[in-house]
């Protein structure tokens, strides 16, 4: 007749300690986010379906980030739809 699970002693479930938030590095001095708007037919090209082109550099150490307005949508060239310079990019967007 096969035997039982040996128990280990502990019956109730191990409960982990809260986990404190991640920190968040605060710049001192924030600089401003460079946005220098381009004419898409130049850069991309006469037949493109871009509408917005937009070039925006974060920090002045960092390199740019080229932004894309087209039938797809507002994204970085690098980063995608979720890089921080996408929400720059269309807030400084003029309205139409």
């Amino acid at each position: 007749m096969p035997s039982s699970p040996k128990r280990t002693g502990r019956t109730t479930p191990v409960r982990s300690a809260p986990v404190a938030p991640a920190a968040v590095q605060i710049d001192l001095f924030p600089e401003r986010p460079s946005v220098e708007r381009l004419d898409p037919r130049a850069n991309v090209g006469p037949r493109t379906g871009v509408e917005d082109l937009v070039r925006v550099r974060l920090r002045a150490v960092e390199a740019p980030h080229l932004v894309f307005h087209d039938r797809h949508g507002w994204y970085c060239e690098a980063h995608g739809a979720t890089c921080p310079a996408v929400a720059v990019a269309r807030a400084e967007d003029p309205p139409a």
